[in-house]
């Protein structure tokens, strides 16, 4: 599976409750279109798994080619479900719907949509601003920052791989957040008159793919698609700066 990365501006009292309680972290990076629809795709599910029995669910994920299998069970496995149990076939078809949709109410109200959202169909969860994905761009991004692989104590090796860790492993290892005044300094930081010059001077794909720097292998013009995904962020943090939020960020 592919790794993406992934920015949310939050409120200071939003960053404040998820520090306190990690456990609404995920629901973040759950786009209120996404969270609106998985209680109606989980209703839906929920009537066909009822009329599954264990054997069946435990036969149908077998035949599955093994990426596949991995997703689907990692999914459930996430749900709350024991995955051995389910493989088993001990698992009924209405308990694995009950578990699934608990879990789909769980994400949806953690993304704040208990409520209907407003007509206008923009309405954002409380304390929550704009996001952005720099999808396969944010390793490559990084270096051109920085020079590195890996996260530094320097501002500019922070903005992507930086931040303080809250909450569980999202897959790629937890969420990370900066503070309103961190994210004003990085604002300043990705502004500066020369660094897309410098950024630029650092462009050496044979350097990047020997450094394993993902996604492994970079192609001519691909200087202008990570410049294209640094402007994409730095609009981000500006924003985020202007509006004094805090910034939570992940790969996934």
């Amino acid at each position: 599976m592919s790794m993406m990365g992934r920015f949310v501006q939050v409120s200071p009292d939003r960053l404040k409750q998820i520090i306190d309680d990690p456990s609404g972290v995920e629901a973040l990076f759950v786009s209120e279109p996404v969270a609106q629809a998985v209680p109606k795709l989980m209703a839906g599910l929920q009537a066909t798994l009822q009329s599954r029995t264990g054997e069946m669910l435990a036969a149908s994920i077998a035949a599955m080619d093994p990426a596949k299998r991995e997703r689907v069970l990692k999914g459930y496995a996430a749900a709350g479900v024991d995955v051995d149990a389910l493989a088993r076939g001990e698992i009924s078809g209405e308990t694995l719907a009950k578990l699934m949709m608990e879990r789909a109410r769980a994400l949806a109200a953690a993304a704040g949509m208990t409520q209907p959202p407003a007509s206008s169909g923009n309405a954002q969860a409380p304390g929550k601003g704009a996001s952005i994905s720099i999808e396969k761009a944010w390793h490559g991004l990084h270096y051109l920052l920085c020079g590195k692989a890996e996260p530094g104590l320097d501002l500019a090796s922070q903005v992507v791989m930086g931040g303080t860790d809250v909450g569980e492993d999202l897959g790629y290892g937890p969420a990370r957040y900066f503070e309103p005044a961190k994210v004003a300094a990085i604002a300043r930081e990705l502004s500066r008159p020369n660094l897309e010059a410098e950024m630029m001077a650092r462009w050496d794909p044979d350097q990047m793919t020997n450094l394993g720097i993902y996604p492994a292998v970079f192609e001519p013009g691909d200087d202008q698609w990570l410049m294209d995904e640094f402007r994409k962020v730095r609009r981000f943090f500006v924003d985020a700066s202007a509006a004094n939020f805090a910034v939570v960020t992940c790969l996934e």
